[in-house]
């Protein structure tokens, strides 16, 4: 098992509760943003993927926050990229809205990722759902929790009585594996399309067993990969690597979880 994490890296537990105040603060940002019209006036990005201007303006507050709070830590964001001065020992990832499509339609779904990596690794996330006010965090080591209460995976350890949440459709056409979708409906007991860390949500709170995503970005995954190993699950790519860098991700309460990968293979 990994090393606790040793928050007096970052400053100690009052440098974390600033980090969760900073976190809930951005939330509320996005929420009257949203209500301010938005997602009306959403962009297209060169990828094909919307952004508002709640994606930049959450991004740009956090980045500032992070920059002056914990200035020699590192820092990559999914609207303004990397920065810092060179390699650090310690990275915040930021994903400033996780379901901007959600945000769009005024889904309650989407929500502000932060986690940090030390020595490569994440140690840190927190996710922060501003529509409905539920917050997530964990570091290793020390747990996982949601809107303080401890969290825990569910002990369902057979995939013919699991229940599969996973992303988008088109992510598995994009990526070239539509054909995990009938083995995962014909191989486990139901399946649920809950996008984005809505998905990892329903892991930690035990409704759910795994959570398959097949594309996704660093910034998409570190706080789920934080929060479900410390509620007692395992996080790897698709491939069953140990990584957020894998561009996938898989999910799960540790009992199905090679079950699922055997599957994914075919």
């Amino acid at each position: 098992m990994s090393a606790v994490f040793d928050l007096d890296r970052i400053g100690g537990r009052h440098a974390l509760d600033a980090l969760l105040d900073e976190v809930l603060a951005a939330g509320e940002d996005a929420l009257a943003a949203f209500r301010g019209g938005a997602a009306s006036r959403a962009q297209t990005k060169p990828d094909r993927s919307p952004v508002t201007e709640a994606d930049q303006a959450v991004e740009h507050r956090l980045r500032a926050f992070l920059s002056a709070r914990f200035p020699t830590a590192g820092f990559l964001g999914e609207e303004s990229g990397a920065g810092g001065d060179g390699p650090s020992a310690l990275r915040f990832v930021v994903d400033p809205i996780d379901g901007t499509r959600a945000f769009l339609r005024g889904l309650a779904t989407w929500s502000v990722l932060v986690g940090l990596e030390a020595d490569g690794e994440p140690v840190l996330g927190v996710a922060y759902f501003p529509a409905s006010g539920d917050l997530y965090w964990g570091a290793r080591g020390h747990g996982a929790y949601g809107n303080g209460r401890p969290l825990h995976v569910s002990k369902v350890a057979t995939l013919d009585a699991s229940l599969i949440c996973h992303g988008a459709l088109q992510q598995f056409t994009a990526a070239g594996i539509a054909d995990v979708l009938p083995r995962l409906a014909d191989g486990t007991f139901t399946q649920r399309g809950f996008s984005d860390f809505d998905g990892y949500r329903h892991l930690l709170e035990g409704r759910a067993d795994a959570m398959i995503d097949p594309a996704v970005m660093p910034w998409d995954t570190i706080a789920a990969a934080v929060l479900v190993r410390e509620a007692g699950g395992r996080f790897t790519s698709m491939g069953g690597e140990s990584t957020i860098h894998g561009g996938s991700a898989l999910a799960s309460n540790g009992l199905v979880h090679d079950a699922l990968l055997a599957l994914i293979r075919g």
